[in-house]
């Protein structure tokens, strides 16, 4: 192996660490988005790069554009904005297909069939030549086998039978169980238990045997060996997942790289058991170097761009409402009100926050992320290992945990006995359900009594305990001056500054579901993949406490004496909302927020109703709404984060009379209260980002659930308790479920790019884009559409490829 050879490997190592999407376990999955690595290349480009490389769309079907636009929401305006503002690589496209860019050209070839004219080459891996050539099932076999040991290896539980390696690196546990194994040889790769014996000890000097002895050119490598790891990949995605972690806390992961070792050992044993087939062995050369060309046309086609100038103009029509729904006013004096109630700025909470502010109490809402700006560690006692309770592009620097001071001792050690006894119980029941000798005789023995639980869980009988709400108090906080950086950060990003209410409610959400694998993906995505109480109710004690009040106010933020600050938790699924820590707290305000926090609930229950089918009187709607958290075979307890489609920055006032249907993260923002645009800038590097994975992933589960999400909820199997597969397949599924997107009939979640609107002067953004260069790129390569407000709400600017900041006429679409 040549210097130039391995430093080409080291460089593809390197980008398929950067494009391979990291996949979250089930215990705190979070949305992602399946295009970070992407994010430096145009919209349009990478489109037609991964239909050649993997088969998989961006972008909907023109017959759909078409229905809506036979449906008239689509309409003629919309199309000639974006061909208007279409760049001069989209027109280029028409005008070598013989055809003009205009709205007359395409309405008329809606009715021409679709064409696939994007060819998918998938020659990245000996097995699947083979398979070409021979009608073989080798890419099939190889595949399980693989994905057999990731799961084995990774288990977190589930499996009664422990794999003897977990202790060693993936790739060696995987050598030491791979010699004894005999499978392989009985799918029959001749010799394999043999030839893995000889295999290189090193990963890394695996890698480059193997890729040496395929022979693959190195112009070829890292697209080879990024089309390998989309053979398996949601294994991919967990195990960057797991090498991320470490390299967010300062160390190194390796497992991504074990994985393709691995693979193209594989590979390499199934080629060695060929190579004396000439004609095969020239084949495969002549396949890497024909399907190598295809792939790297730069040429978008026709039929993809017209697709992309569709997708415009239906952006361009959520656009319209937009700016439409957002109504910039001038600050006015207000009174002081009783409670100010700050939520999550998760699209759920808008729906909520409307109705709240019908209600008769003096309420002022507000919109933060739902970590509080608290990155914590979190450690319940006697429930496993810390969770980070913060947005997963931080890694949490603060340490926190459940005291057991703060419960009686008796109590404490009768919550301690009972978890226990709780646990090993289902671990002696799941045990026994899955043992070898009792597994058939567990529903003679014991089928009855299983019925009564199983009649309960189908009706939604029984009522689960709220979470940690028998738990009040928590916290190891850091020293009095980190502790008052803490808090003044909190108001300011809250922009608490002058009217403080007599009790301020910080209401984190989680949800509540039954029988649901993706249940942390209701959950907050600003905590993690959790519930947001810990954050909520730790940030109010931190804001209680009479020292460091003390010290905020030698700083100049003076809270009043009377103001208190209480925790709560939102239930996304029942809308109801859970009040922790009062005492304190002005009585008579306690009450009115209650009884408004249950009538907000039960508007918020009735308008979400919509979506979900349900019917008949208020109670019965709400009664039904109830009865879905309960519900075991629910398979759409809650849309959770479904039509996100807008992050809107801005200070309340501007969309408060809005009805914005529960599409829009909400993030109160004044310029005013920022001159040097620092709150601003966090919002962009942090909520900014976090809101643009959601919307990336949930568009990509859309668009292309086959490859980017996970299928059908009925047929999920839990897989090492990390993830799931479809029925008996082998590999993770990486995104959302289709009940996450579809109600059976049409899609609930139309796949739109977010537009971000902010509330801020164009060169103040573009500052902050100066040295926020992933963010610029989602921008300014049409991942997202970021649009400038105005400080003042004067403006309505959207900001181009080039940097330019272009009025509604001007915007369009690019390749």
């Amino acid at each position: 192996m040549t210097m130039n050879a391995a430093s080409n490997i080291e460089k593809a190592l390197k980008e398929l660490n950067r494009k391979v999407a990291p996949l979250w376990p089930l215990t705190h999955f979070v949305a992602v988005n399946p295009f970070a690595g992407f994010s430096d290349q145009r919209f349009g480009r990478v489109a037609a790069y991964l239909k050649r490389i993997q088969d998989s769309d961006l972008l909907m079907p023109r017959a759909w554009y078409g229905a809506l636009y036979e449906a008239g929401d689509i309409g003629m305006h919309d199309i000639r904005v974006a061909v208007a503002g279409a760049s001069k690589d989209v027109k280029k496209t028409f005008e070598i297909s013989g055809l003009k860019l205009n709205e007359t050209t395409l309405v008329e070839r809606l009715g021409k069939p679709e064409m696939d004219e994007i060819p998918y080459f998938e020659s990245c891996a000996f097995s699947i030549y083979l398979d070409r050539r021979e009608g073989s099932h080798w890419q099939h076999v190889l595949r399980e086998e693989v994905a057999k040991w990731c799961a084995a290896y990774d288990d977190a539980g589930q499996s009664s039978w422990k794999f003897p390696w977990q202790g060693e690196s993936l790739y060696d546990g995987w050598k030491a169980a791979a010699v004894l194994d005999r499978n392989a040889e009985l799918q029959g790769i001749e010799g394999f238990r043999q030839q893995v014996a000889l295999l290189p000890d090193d990963c890394d000097a695996a890698i480059e045997e193997a890729i040496q002895l395929l022979g693959v050119p190195g112009e070829r490598l890292e697209t080879m060996l990024y089309q390998l790891l989309l053979t398996l990949p949601g294994w991919s995605g967990h195990l960057r997942y797991k090498d991320r972690e470490h390299e967010l806390r300062g160390g190194e992961g390796t497992l991504l790289k074990e994985l393709l070792a691995i693979l193209l050992n594989y590979e390499r044993i199934l080629f060695q058991n060929h190579a004396s087939d000439k004609d095969c062995m020239l084949g495969w050369k002549r396949a890497l170097d024909e399907d190598w060309q295809a792939i790297n046309v730069a040429e978008v086609d026709l039929e993809l761009v017209e697709r992309l100038v569709w997708q415009a103009a239906l952006e361009n029509v959520f656009e319209s409402r937009l700016s439409n729904e957002i109504r910039p006013s001038a600050p006015t004096s207000v009174d002081r009100p009783d409670v100010q109630a700050v939520f999550c700025i998760d699209v759920r909470s808008e729906v909520f926050r409307r109705a709240l502010e019908a209600t008769e109490l003096p309420v002022q809402t507000l919109g933060f992320a739902g970590f509080f700006g608290l990155p914590i560690n979190h450690k319940v006692p006697m429930f496993g290992k810390s969770q980070a309770r913060c947005p997963v592009i931080l890694a949490p620097p603060l340490q926190t945990a459940q005291r057991a001071g703060d419960l009686a001792v008796p109590e404490m050690e009768s919550f301690i006995f009972e978890s226990i006894d709780a646990r090993e119980s289902a671990r002696a029941e799941k045990r026994y359900k899955e043992g070898a000798a009792s597994c058939f005789t567990f529903v003679e023995t014991f089928g009855l009594g299983y019925l009564v639980k199983l009649i309960k869980a189908s009706f939604g009988l029984g009522k689960s305990a709220e979470k940690d709400a028998e738990l009040p108090g928590f916290l190891e906080l850091p020293d009095l001056q980190a502790s008052t950086d803490l808090a003044q950060g909190i108001l300011k990003g809250l922009g608490l500054n002058k009217t403080f209410a007599k009790v301020i409610l910080l209401c984190g959400h989680g949800c509540e579901t039954q029988n649901n694998p993706y249940a942390s993906g209701l959950d907050c995505g600003a905590c993690g993949g959790h519930a947001g109480d810990a954050n909520a109710r730790i940030a109010a004690a931190l804001l209680n406490r009479v020292d460091v009040r003390a010290e905020l106010a030698k700083r100049g933020a003076i809270v009043p004496a009377d103001t208190r600050f209480i925790g709560g938790l939102h239930n996304t699924t029942t809308d109801e909302v859970t009040l922790f820590d009062t005492e304190g707290a002005e009585a008579g305000v306690i009450k009115n927020l209650r009884k408004a926090l249950k009538a907000a609930g039960a508007q918020t229950a009735l308008e979400r109703s919509l979506k979900l089918d349900l019917s008949g009187s208020s109670e019965h709607i709400l009664a039904g709404v109830q009865a879905r958290s309960q519900d075991w075979s629910q398979v759409r307890p809650e849309w959770g984060l479904a039509g996100n489609a807008a992050f809107v920055v801005a200070p309340r006032p501007w969309t408060a009379g809005a009805d914005l249907q529960g599409r829009a993260f909400l993030h109160d923002y004044d310029a005013a209260n920022d001159p040097e645009a620092a709150v601003l800038e966090q919002i962009v590097g942090g909520p900014l980002v976090v809101t643009s994975w959601i919307n990336l992933q949930y568009y990509a589960s859309s668009v292309d659930n086959t490859h980017f999400g996970s299928g059908h909820k009925s047929i999920h199997n839990v897989v090492g308790g990390v993830g799931v597969a479809i029925g008996n397949e082998s590999d993770l599924r990486p995104g959302l479920a289709w009940q996450s997107v579809h109600d059976g009939n049409k899609l609930v979640h139309q796949p739109l790019r977010l537009h971000v609107c902010i509330a801020a002067e164009p060169e103040v953004l573009d500052g902050i884009l100066s040295r926020q260069q992933h963010v610029r790129e989602l921008v300014e390569n049409g991942w997202v559409h970021l649009i400038a407000m105005g400080a003042d709400g004067r403006l309505w600017a959207k900001r181009g490829a080039t940097g330019a900041w272009l009025e509604r006429k001007e915007t369009g679409v690019e390749v």
